[in-house]
């Protein structure tokens, strides 16, 4: 008589356990967990990372919670709830007689992904330095912590060195400067309709002084590498142009035409609409906030919740010489793409996914 195959699966109670794939991984034909004997987590996690010659889960695991009402598939003993990860709260059940480990089908790609979590979070869970108070006490500017991105930004740093050239060009005379700014900036009395389309997309290129340059690039710098990690080097192209485009519209729209004619220059809608992707993909993340000599990590919803308060009470004081409602209208278009495109990004960045959910601990 043929033995029966199956063994008993902890979360289901029942004989439905196939190892016909892998001698030392079992399948769960019913709820499609996946039981590891002992060494077998550690080689498959190894095999799912290239350049991981051995990964010891338990040396990486968070603590130990409780005892599991599940029994072991060999021992048949209660295991053990254990943390995933110091700060990453799944919680996976391991057997302490045998090592074996259990893991329910929504925990299989988390435990998979764990030496890049363990990695994103020691990142993200980095403690503000005096180097990065001392940064930001001199420049004004955030210091950022994220995930580091895989691929090279190329978009990014052309975009920076393009606003960079046409800055430093305008900067030789008096000439060019205003010769930039009469072609290349938006002017709402182009006569042309094709210049006009033309200039929706130079004036991202033009700024207006050093500060608004180097205030500009900065942000486009530090968050624009993760964007376009997540997006694709054309994607990212493609939507930071469109977003400056509305930007540009959403101020022609809402400018008092009796104060004279508008002259647009500046990369801000764009990354604003950067900010609002930002804000919802990559919610893990920190950016450090001074109040005089006060720093303080926050997240960006925070963050971005105090530069859009800004916006608005500079756009209904009537603060001249600050595009608020291209601002303002690159962050709305920003968050309703962020909004469309959420699950699209998570599932190509799974990752990202993982630490979007509320077992990432991120200490601010």
């Amino acid at each position: 008589m043929p033995r029966n195959r199956y063994r008993q699966c902890p979360a289901c109670n029942t004989a439905s356990l196939d190892s016909s794939s892998h001698p030392s991984i079992f399948d769960c034909r019913l709820c499609h967990g996946l039981w590891f004997e002992d060494g077998a987590l550690n080689q498959a996690i190894a095999e799912h990372h290239d350049g991981v010659d051995q990964y010891d889960h338990e040396q990486h695991l968070g603590p130990a919670l409780r005892t599991s009402d599940r029994l072991c598939r060999r021992c048949r003993v209660p295991m053990t709830h254990y943390q995933l990860l110091a700060h990453y709260t799944t919680e996976i059940d391991c057997c302490p007689g045998c090592d074996g480990v259990w893991l329910d089908k929504h925990e299989v790609d988390q435990v998979m992904q764990s030496p890049q979590l363990k990695q994103a979070l020691k990142d993200l869970n980095q403690k503000v330095s005096w180097k990065s108070w001392l940064f930001q006490f001199l420049t004004a500017m955030p210091v950022e912590y994220n995930v580091k991105p895989h691929r090279t930004p190329w978009v990014t740093r052309t975009l920076v060195f393009l606003c960079a050239l046409v800055f430093g060009v305008g900067a030789l005379s008096a000439e060019a400067n205003e010769w930039i700014f009469v072609n290349l900036g938006l002017n709402s009395d182009t006569q042309s309709p094709s210049h006009f389309v033309l200039q929706l997309l130079s004036y991202q290129f033009v700024h207006g002084g050093l500060m608004h340059l180097v205030g500009n690039m900065y942000f486009l710098w530090i968050i624009g590498d993760n964007l376009e990690d997540a997006l694709g080097h054309g994607a990212f192209l493609a939507l930071y142009l469109f977003a400056g485009i509305m930007a540009a519209l959403a101020e022609l729209l809402l400018f008092d035409a009796s104060q004279g004619p508008l002259l647009l220059v500046g990369a801000s809608g764009s990354i604003a609409a950067l900010f609002g992707l930002y804000l919802m993909w990559f919610r893990h993340a920190s950016l450090t906030f001074m109040i005089i000599v006060y720093q303080k990590k926050l997240a960006p919803h925070w963050y971005f919740l105090i530069w859009s308060l800004i916006n608005l009470f500079g756009m209904f004081t009537a603060q001249g010489g600050v595009a608020w409602a291209a601002h303002l209208g690159g962050f709305g278009l920003g968050l309703l793409l962020g909004y469309l495109l959420r699950d699209y990004v998570l599932r190509k960045n799974p990752l990202i996914a993982m630490l979007n959910q509320p077992e990432a601990a991120i200490n601010r």
